[in-house]
């Protein structure tokens, strides 16, 4: 588990700056100042190579399969003269603790990639269980595919996950029912429903008022895969480009919190995207049950109904301990531009008992109110 994220001269960030997570947490704010690069932070350790044997020569790969972010002076703040990019995590694992630090520089000989020094503070956790927990980080971006005819039937490695865009999210559920993988009990729903397609299908369901799943292509001569969709459960499936595009956009969230194991990461970009308001509420609930089993979750998010799901899950839990989420495993951040320097800050939400957010920064989800100040004249 990621317990704090420390950057300085990355992006928006010039003075080193620090990020207390928690189990849940909600970033939020204007866009452009700073939620994505807080993410970028992770997903750019990720998805690099290291050699776990040498903390000194390393490369970060600035463009790869989760984040596309350029050349060194792409990242590096503008506004500094300081050369070194500093990304730093305090880890967690086992009740143990271990600060980690990466110093990255120019690469002179390939500028999309950054040259990197690794070290660990106390030597409480190996460099290969720090390089095996960055590994392990789920990433649904905002840009996900939506609605396919039909996929190409690819082999899956043994971390399995969906891909940034969802792009692998068929093949997931083909390998994971040929395989028998089953979910979580605690994140199990309906009767009878035992794999990964299954259970996918019970929360699409219960999300979105109703659906049924079936995969085309799983015999073994077909090199390609279908998933057909039904809105209604009345027993008829259709292509998935003839159903809303709520269905795809969903299925990559659904897919990676059925499939993430204890002591993961998932980081989830808008899971608002063209979703009714009630489903965006739902889907708040399935990934309170997702962090119940010990996955940590970050999500992006400009949508009322995201911070009001999670509201109502901290009240419920309050309610009934086995539902929802306590306040206290809940981190909300709101960011915007510091009026003093050009660097941006993150001001920290307090969720008080009962679900409530008494102390709000400007621009806190108040447009509504604003809007409606103006309507009635008030």
């Amino acid at each position: 588990m990621i317990k704090e994220i420390f950057l300085k001269n990355f992006k928006c960030f010039d003075e080193k700056v620090s990020f207390t997570a928690n189990k849940l947490n909600l970033l939020t704010g204007i866009n452009g100042r700073g939620k994505s690069s807080l993410l970028q932070s992770i997903l750019l350790i990720s998805q690099s190579n290291w050699n776990i044997w040498d903390k000194e020569e390393n490369q970060i790969y600035l463009n790869s399969s989760y984040v596309e972010l350029g050349t060194y002076e792409d990242i590096k703040n503008s506004y500094t003269t300081n050369k070194v990019i500093e990304i730093g995590f305090t880890l967690e694992s086992d009740s143990v603790e271990e600060k980690v630090n990466y110093l990255l520089s120019e690469n002179e000989q390939d500028h999309l990639q950054l040259s990197a020094r690794l070290s660990l503070e106390n030597g409480n956790i190996s460099l290969a269980d720090v390089s095996s927990f960055f590994k392990n980080i789920h990433y649904v971006s905002a840009d996900r595919i939506g609605p396919r005819k039909y996929v190409e039937k690819l082999s899956i490695p043994k971390s399995i996950h969906t891909g940034a865009k969802g792009e692998y999210s068929i093949n997931v559920l083909y390998h994971t029912k040929k395989q028998g993988t089953t979910v979580h009990e605690k994140l199990y729903r309906g009767e009878n429903a035992y794999t990964i397609l299954e259970q996918t299908e019970e929360w699409l369901s219960y999300i979105l008022d109703g659906a049924n799943l079936k995969l085309i292509g799983e015999e073994q001569e077909s090199s390609i895969l279908s998933l057909l969709i039904n809105n209604r459960n009345d027993g008829k499936i259709y292509k998935s480009i003839n159903v809303g595009f709520g269905y795809s956009y969903i299925l990559p969230i659904i897919i990676t919190g059925l499939i993430a194991k204890k002591g993961e990461v998932i980081i989830i970009e808008n899971p608002e995207a063209h979703l009714h308001p009630k489903a965006q509420s739902k889907i708040i609930e399935f990934l309170t049950k997702v962090v119940d089993i010990g996955v940590q979750v970050f999500v992006e998010s400009h949508s009322d109904h995201i911070i009001n799901g999670i509201l109502v899950q901290c009240k419920k839990h309050e309610d009934n301990s086995e539902e929802g989420i306590s306040k206290d495993n809940v981190s909300i951040y709101q960011f915007e531009r510091d009026e003093n320097s050009p660097s941006s800050i993150a001001h920290k939400i307090i969720i008080e008992e009962g679900g409530i957010i008494r102390f709000a920064p400007e621009g806190f989800f108040d447009q509504i109110t604003t809007d409606t100040d103006f309507l009635f004249d008030l």
